[in-house]
């Protein structure tokens, strides 16, 4: 019996001890979540859509860093950098995902595929509906400075959004959308760092498709209407 009980306290001093390692073991990187996160005030739908199909292509991502699966970083006071990864999808995909979320929630038609377009007019395919959006991302980003007890939050999401006339191959319009919301907090988390990227990737898509009078001009200068 006394062999069985130094058996089960032995056992538990082991996983305690492994349990205080793990937890002081030094964080190499964070990973979060990236994902377009509705407003109170989403998807204003637009009167009248019609018959209009838009696809929305894969976009890219031209931001200048090496590693385009780094969205962020955790700076401590000593200046050390940890970088902050996507959990689940890549930029691009979360971007385009993004958008498609919007437009199908707003009450657009859109057309199952997700191509891979360069944003050159002679690239345009068949088939791909009467509007093709596409776009780069130039800037996806979120900092977080541990500054003593304050944390210091800041993210900075730029795409360039491109329209075209899918029938005629033909861009019409190009625009660009930046917005950079901050946060200072006494606590730091992923969950934080999280909220904030994608509150920036959202009020992006939101300003420029959720504009019911500029999408309305789009549709109408992409169907002639």
């Amino acid at each position: 019996m006394k062999r069985y009980f130094s058996l089960i306290a032995g056992t538990g001093i082991t996983a305690l001890t492994l349990i205080f390692l793990f937890s002081c073991a030094p964080v190499n990187l964070y990973t979060i979540n990236m994902n377009y996160t509705p407003s109170e005030t989403v998807a204003a739908r637009i009167d009248n859509t019609g018959n209009v199909q838009l696809t929305v292509a894969r976009f890219i991502d031209s931001r200048n860093i090496k590693d385009k699966t780094v969205i962020g970083r955790v700076v401590s006071s000593d200046g050390g950098s940890i970088p902050v990864l996507p959990k689940y999808l890549k930029p691009v995909d979360a971007v385009t995902a993004g958008i498609r979320a919007y437009l199908s929630t707003a009450g657009y038609s859109l057309t199952p595929e997700i191509p891979v377009w360069d944003l050159q007019n002679d690239s345009i395919e068949e088939n791909r509906g009467d509007v093709l959006i596409g776009g780069t991302i130039d800037k996806l980003e979120v900092v977080c400075h541990k500054d003593g007890i304050k944390k210091n939050y800041m993210a900075d999401v730029k795409l360039t959004i491109i329209f075209a006339d899918a029938r005629n191959a033909r861009i019409f319009r190009k625009m660009e959308i930046e917005t950079s919301p901050s946060l200072t907090h006494v606590k730091f988390s992923e969950k934080i760092l999280e909220e904030q990227i994608n509150k920036a990737l959202s009020d992006c898509i939101e300003q420029v498709f959720g504009n019911r009078k500029t999408m309305r001009k789009i549709l109408e200068e992409a169907t002639g209407e």
